[in-house]
């Protein structure tokens, strides 16, 4: 009997390694528009956009709804994904309520 083999991409090797610390919020890197190192997240696990949520409701300003417009790292068909900074990256394991 022939054993036929599967490649798999190296990236998904990598991914499967890393520690789940992101869990399904976790994404390829990114750059925000500020140019800072980010993840492309799910909007409700970045720190920044719940914090100007909790500050503004409905009401954002414009200069902050633009900026959440070009965070954008996916297409729209995929939901709200935007590229948010490190630091701001809430681990899916930790509880998501504002601290």
């Amino acid at each position: 009997m022939r054993r036929t083999s599967r490649l798999i991409p190296f990236g998904f090797v990598i991914l499967m390694l890393l520690p789940s610390t992101f869990g399904h919020t976790m994404g390829p890197s990114c750059q925000t528009p500020e140019k800072t190192d980010g993840l492309c997240v799910h909007f409700s696990a970045c720190r920044l956009v719940l914090r100007h949520y909790a500050m503004y409701k409905e009401h954002m300003p414009p200069s902050i709804m633009r900026f959440l417009q070009r965070a954008r790292c996916r297409p729209k068909t995929e939901g709200y994904y935007l590229c948010c900074e490190l630091k701001d990256v809430i681990p899916a394991n930790a509880n998501s309520k504002l601290k």
